[in-house]
């Protein structure tokens, strides 16, 4: 079993804190502890994460996701596509403020369960839900639906960008983690006939301790 110290907790909100300018409420501490339990138990049974992302749960995979809090607006709604065990998007219901709803699209059932596990016990039905599919499945429902795509760990920058541009409205923006290679995705993406259909990339440093990048893709209003 996976145990994170509480100092090791302490020092993983108080950055959040440090860089959302707020202070964090009990019942979002105490749901990301639970989530994290909830998590490393199921992951004994399910590869939801890999084995190595143990050592550095708490110092880089959950605050990967805090970023992207700052480019929400009011009543977003936001699709985390791959969402694999839960980040970034679980992470992101627990953590918006005002709450957002998001949807977490995962096309492998058993951690679509999780999923749907871990909504349940954490009382999030009125801002989450879980679609058991691929992106491309979602059809008229998600054509257009979603201000916000966000992605981590999906595949190249092209791959996510093909596979967000249906979902976005105008205007919206696709959101991808990227890790220390992005230069390389970045350099693909400028030779890749899906750029038309975005603005020019915008980098933003992500926070966790991966060298790791935020690029924003403006989906453009006319082609």
């Amino acid at each position: 079993m996976v145990h994170f110290s509480p100092e090791a907790w302490q020092s993983c909100f108080a950055r959040m804190e440090a860089f959302l300018g707020r202070s964090l409420s009990e019942r979002q501490r105490a749901d990301l502890q639970q989530f994290s339990l909830l998590l490393w138990e199921a992951n004994q049974q399910f590869n939801l994460m890999g084995p190595s992302a143990a050592t550095d749960w708490l110092s880089r995979h959950l605050l990967d996701a805090v970023p992207l809090l700052p480019f929400f607006t009011a009543r977003a709604q936001v699709a985390d596509l791959g969402s694999g065990g839960g980040v970034p998007g679980l992470v992101l219901a627990i953590l918006s403020h005002p709450p957002q709803t998001i949807h977490l699209i995962e096309s492998t059932i058993k951690k679509a369960r999780f999923l749907e596990a871990v909504v349940a016990q954490l009382a999030l039905q009125d801002r989450v839900r879980v679609f058991p599919l691929r992106a491309e499945q979602l059809g008229s429902e998600g054509k257009n639906a979603y201000d916000l795509v966000v992605s981590r760990a999906l595949g190249s920058l092209a791959y996510g960008a093909a596979l967000a541009a249906p979902l976005l409205r105008p205007g919206g923006a696709y959101l991808a983690l990227k890790g220390r290679q992005h230069p390389q995705e970045l350099a693909e993406w400028r030779q890749s006939p899906l750029r038309r259909l975005f603005q020019e990339p915008q980098i933003h440093p992500a926070m966790g301790e991966g060298g790791g990048v935020i690029i924003r893709l403006l989906k453009r209003a006319v082609f």
